[in-house]
């Protein structure tokens, strides 16, 4: 008999106890079932590289009972809250997941429908683009349009893992997918933030919110500086926006209502922190400048392939537990276990998206905090983790 599959989203930035506890949660709920996850490789949403490899993470999550990881496409990864669930809920259900499972801060599942149901309707549609002329931010004018349906959804939906949760269940909804949702709440009395955790390692070296073994090598990577170095992703991307001129900017397809011209003029600041500050404004928030950034940092010149990133085609698999290798037969896409091979061998919208993984990869790769760990073309190098 098929095992029911059950799909995770995850960034695992790192792979801390709270994310532990949610993959036990699951595992109680859904005992034989098959927990896949999706996850965010070399960048994660935020608009940067994450702060370790790949294969690391996925393999903390395949140790703490996660039965496959699968990489998340940088195509996918690097977009808005909107568009980055909507693509992982496609990618889910291309893969067979019958059910997507995430945490939240207070929403049920009952909760997160009624607001997506209201966010699909003309009555949203209207109030939503009435505050948007009107002059407000796209968070407040999604928050009037929902209040004027549930001023409690509203408020609730200001939380990030709330939102998040609503985006899943809005794409599912959306593209009227078999899948259904089941929500794990958050322990708020004891919260563990995966930017609380990075902010540990990265000032003390401290891996104490992360599950014992995965804390000790993660203290560990960070002594021998295999983790990235986030000054150098700034310079490369302070470098790449004085590369480029204003036609050139505009010619990637990442800018709106001449964004580019700002861009452009703001690009001699003495950092990148600097620049995106300067640029900031109520409509163009700190987050997408910075995933801008990263956007055109991996797209080099011309079109930009994160305007329109391709349906997915391949499920690229990062770490398995070997007891559960016969369930990757059940994935509904073309598992891909060597980038070599589907280099040659993939059709051209999978070569595309696996190349911009590559340049992610390869970008991550030379942000690393010792030269030691600089070395290029690191997905060719990498063979999935098999955990036993």
């Amino acid at each position: 008999m098929k095992q029911k599959s059950i799909g995770i989203i995850a960034e695992w930035n790192p792979f801390h106890r709270g994310h532990e506890a949610m993959v036990q949660e699951v595992r109680a709920r859904f005992d034989n079932a098959f927990i896949m996850a999706v996850m965010s490789g070399p960048f994660v949403q935020r608009g940067e590289p994450a702060l370790f490899d790949s294969w690391t993470r996925a393999r903390w999550a395949a140790e703490r009972g996660v039965d496959a990881v699968f990489a998340l496409p940088v195509l996918y990864a690097l977009q808005s809250a909107d568009h980055f669930a909507s693509f992982g809920v496609k990618l889910l259900v291309s893969m067979g997941a019958k059910v997507i499972s995430f945490g939240t801060e207070s929403l049920d599942e009952d909760d997160l429908w009624e607001a997506a149901s209201f966010s699909l309707t003309d009555t949203h549609q209207k109030a939503f683009h009435k505050s948007l002329k009107e002059g407000l931010s796209y968070a407040r004018a999604s928050y009037e349009a929902m209040k004027s349906h549930s001023p409690f959804l509203a408020d609730e939906l200001s939380k990030p893992n709330n939102l998040l949760g609503f985006r899943y269940a809005e794409a599912i909804l959306r593209n009227h997918f078999p899948m259904e949702i089941y929500v794990v709440h958050r322990d708020m009395d004891h919260n563990i933030s995966a930017s609380e955790t990075r902010k540990d390692l990265l000032l003390r070296g401290d891996g104490s919110l992360l599950p014992s073994r995965s804390a000790v090598e993660a203290e560990s990577l960070m002594k021998s500086g295999h983790f990235t170095d986030f000054s150098r992703f700034e310079d490369a991307c302070l470098l790449h926006a004085r590369l480029l001129s204003e036609k050139e900017l505009s010619e990637t397809g990442l800018f709106t209502e001449g964004l580019e011209h700002k861009w452009f003029k703001e690009m001699g600041n003495t950092d990148y922190k600097t620049m995106l500050s300067a640029i900031k404004s109520k409509r163009y928030l700190y987050s997408r400048l910075k995933r801008l950034g990263a956007q055109l940092l991996l797209s080099g010149r011309g079109s930009s392939p994160f305007t329109a990133p391709p349906p997915p085609s391949y499920a690229r698999l990062l770490a398995l537990r070997r007891e559960k290798s016969s369930a990757l037969r059940n994935i509904s896409l073309p598992v891909i276990t060597s980038m070599a091979r589907a280099m040659k061998e993939a059709g051209e919208s999978t070569r595309l998206s696996l190349a911009m993984d590559i340049r992610a990869g390869d970008v991550q790769a030379w942000c690393q905090a010792s030269p030691r760990f600089r070395d290029g073309r690191q997905e060719f190098y990498h063979s999935p983790v098999i955990v036993d």
